[in-house]
């Protein structure tokens, strides 16, 4: 069984940055914890399971009882497969929860799945209540998560229908990017892409041919450098102009939030 992660308090009752999960300290990066607020983040990753490439976590029209934290590894939603093509709506990385949007509706309307090998901690969708219950806070801070992820969507779906394909490249690489460096700060340039060209594909609305080629002139290009399975961002700058990228959780406005509750949940 995971340890939960207690975080030790200091003059200010919050959280040691170090001490945190990779989920925790994503949301650390965006509003600063308390360490009653890290305790109850941490029973949300009570249960670990690990999961091999192409398990299914959540199948469509299935009961949505259950919500994910994405401790390690790689998943997606998509679509089902038309004429054996399916569209990945939605790529979660390492420290993000699987089934938010899911909370409002009774049955799961797309599939997850993982895409690379990894850890999982599944929750029961009482432990949301629990948030609202005992953290408006922290209900504050996931009700803006769900709504900048609806936003980074329509940004994504807005480059798919009036940007060219080497602008789509260079939005799907810099947001792929900006997202990992929630999680750990200290990430560098360089990130492990465990996609396959035609997953990126199926997120680009390309032909894993087009996808091959690009990646090969952006290399040419020298905006990035490829070391399979790694990927180094060289001309960041360049690529957010070329794509008119907006870091949308650079701008995540908690100045609403509810104030800090100072009594433990119970």
């Amino acid at each position: 069984m995971h340890q939960t992660h207690q975080g030790k308090s200091g003059s200010s009752g919050t959280a040691t940055l170090g001490e945190l999960s990779s989920f925790a300290r994503r949301l650390n990066q965006l509003v600063e914890l308390t360490e009653d607020e890290v305790r109850l983040l941490s029973r949300m990753e009570v249960e670990e399971r690990r999961v091999a490439r192409g398990e299914v976590l959540v199948q469509v029209d299935t009961p949505v009882d259950e919500l994910f934290v994405l401790k390690e590894g790689w998943a997606i939603v998509a679509t089902h497969p038309m004429k054996e093509r399916s569209q990945i709506l939605r790529i979660y990385l390492p420290g993000e929860v699987i089934g938010l949007p899911g909370l409002g509706i009774r049955k799961a309307p797309h599939y997850a799945r993982m895409v690379t090998d990894g850890v999982v901690c599944p929750f029961p969708k009482g432990h949301m209540t629990a948030i609202f219950e005992h953290s408006p806070r922290l209900a504050a801070l996931f009700m803006a998560f769900a709504s900048l992820d609806q936003i980074t969507l329509r940004d994504r779906l807005a480059m798919m229908g009036a940007g060219d394909a080497r602008q789509r490249m260079a939005h799907f690489l810099i947001d792929i990017h900006e997202r990992l460096l929630l999680a750990n700060p200290g990430l560098g340039k360089r990130f492990r892409m465990p996609l396959r060209q035609v997953d990126i594909a199926e997120v680009l609305g390309l032909t894993k041919v087009y996808v091959n080629r690009l990646l090969r002139s952006f290399s040419e290009d020298g905006l990035i450098e490829i070391e399979r399975p790694y990927i180094r961002i060289l001309r960041p700058t360049e690529m957010r102009e070329m794509s008119e990228y907006e870091n949308r959780y650079e701008q995540l406005d908690s100045a609403w939030f509810p104030a800090r509750r100072t009594d433990p949940p119970s």
